[in-house]
């Protein structure tokens, strides 16, 4: 466990202007749903992968964006937070504001939302 956890932190530094985000989903809300295509780590029934999920508005803490890394069971069609980085600014740039590390558990996925959208795409590549 502690390999894929040092991997996410090194993601969670890295220029998410320079990544290669792909657009998966979005809420009527003006939430929007990307990850990074060219970084997705394949472990048996597992997906490691980095998401961003962009808020067309700030949010209640004033935060416009996340950085994520969750770890997609494809199996059991579930997820869990591995990393967290929340941005005051659109797509995740400049500095973050807070970050939260760790797993916070499973949560299973419902179907018709952005996580199952995630899941079903990542899930997809072998």
């Amino acid at each position: 466990m502690r390999l894929p956890f040092l991997l996410s932190l090194l993601v969670l530094v890295q220029n998410p202007a320079a990544a290669e985000w792909i657009k998966l989903s979005e809420t009527k809300r003006g939430k929007s749903f990307f990850i990074e295509s060219n970084e997705i780590t394949i472990q048996g029934d597992q997906r490691i992968v980095i998401e961003l999920i962009d808020n067309k508005r700030p949010d209640r803490d004033g935060d416009r964006s996340v950085r994520v890394v969750r770890d997609y069971d494809c199996k059991q069609k579930r997820y869990r937070v591995i990393t967290a980085a929340y941005y005051k600014t659109p797509m995740a740039e400049g500095e973050p504001s807070m970050s939260v590390e760790g797993t916070m558990g499973w949560t299973e996925i419902d179907a018709n939302t952005p996580a199952r959208a995630i899941l079903d795409h990542v899930c997809a590549i072998n």
